[in-house]
């Protein structure tokens, strides 16, 4: 069992390609968290707004959490429920912007 001269020799760079490739395809499996975190908060503050200016009943103990859970029954948002639902909706726009910005 002595070296093998007839091997093919493993070169750095093939390490550093494999090594690029994992690493590339662990960051867009990240980039999906975020995404669908944005994405929920999203259709939080858009269907908060909706339930606050007119009763939805779809989807309301996901989707109108915030607003019903939160923003009605802090004082400090107290006639500002439809701005925070609104502020609510723009993070979670900025989150998915963020997410798929490369």
């Amino acid at each position: 069992m002595g070296y093998d001269s007839t091997r093919k020799s493993r070169h750095p760079e093939t390490f550093g390609r494999a090594a690029a490739t994992v690493a590339a395809s662990s960051v867009g499996g990240m980039r999906k968290g975020p995404r669908l975190i944005g994405l929920l908060l999203f259709m939080m503050g858009v269907s908060g707004t909706i339930d606050h200016l007119a009763t939805q009943p779809i989807m309301g103990l996901l989707f109108n959490a915030p607003n019903r859970w939160i923003f009605q029954r802090m004082d400090l948002f107290e006639g500002r429920e439809v701005f925070a639902n609104l502020s609510l909706a723009f993070v979670g726009v900025v989150l998915v912007a963020f997410s798929l910005r490369r």
